[in-house]
């Protein structure tokens, strides 16, 4: 018996679709960092974490699922 259903094919979809935009923003917040003039650092920062915790969350959504997967079969 499956104790948990698995996730819709859209869910995943959406998800690494959002990995995707989500490294270009961390990218994009990475470069401005260096190449910025210096008046907007604290907001790249900011948003560097910001766009880091949802890349890390997204990501750890697609690895546990992946696993889940290839343990119930």
């Amino acid at each position: 018996m499956n104790p948990q259903p698995q996730q819709p094919r859209w869910r995943k979809t959406w998800s690494t679709v959002q990995v995707g935009l989500l490294s270009a923003a961390v990218i994009a917040c990475i470069v401005m960092l260096f190449v910025g003039d210096g008046t907007l650092n604290r907001v790249w920062a900011v948003a560097l974490v910001f766009f880091g915790i949802a890349l890390l969350g997204h990501i750890t959504f697609l690895v546990y699922t992946a696993r889940y997967e290839r343990n119930s079969r």
